[in-house]
C-alpha cells in the first residue's frame, strides 16, 4: 500500500470511530418496515486504527535520513 493509500484508510477508520461513538445502532423506518443497523465493533475499528498509525510510522521512518555520530 502506497503512504497516500494508508493515509485514506486511516482516515476513513477514524471517520467510522466517530460514527461508532456517536450512535452504536439505529433504526431506519417506522413500524413493521423499519430496519435496525448496528456498526462496527469500536474495539476492532481501534484496533485497525493503531495498526494503520503503526504502518504509517514505519513508513516516516524508513524514508527519513539516519544520522550517526561518530566520535
Amino acid at each position: 500500500m502506497t503512504r497516500e493509500q494508508l493515509e485514506q484508510r486511516l482516515q476513513a477508520y477514524l471517520d467510522a470511530e466517530v460514527r461508532i461513538l456517536q450512535s452504536q445502532e439505529y433504526t431506519i423506518g417506522d413500524g413493521g418496515t423499519a430496519r435496525r443497523n448496528k456498526r462496527a465493533e469500536l474495539a476492532t475499528v481501534q484496533a485497525e486504527i493503531a495498526r494503520l498509525q503503526t504502518q504509517l510510522a514505519r513508513a516516516d521512518a524508513a524514508v527519513r535520513p539516519r544520522i550517526l555520530y561518530v566520535r
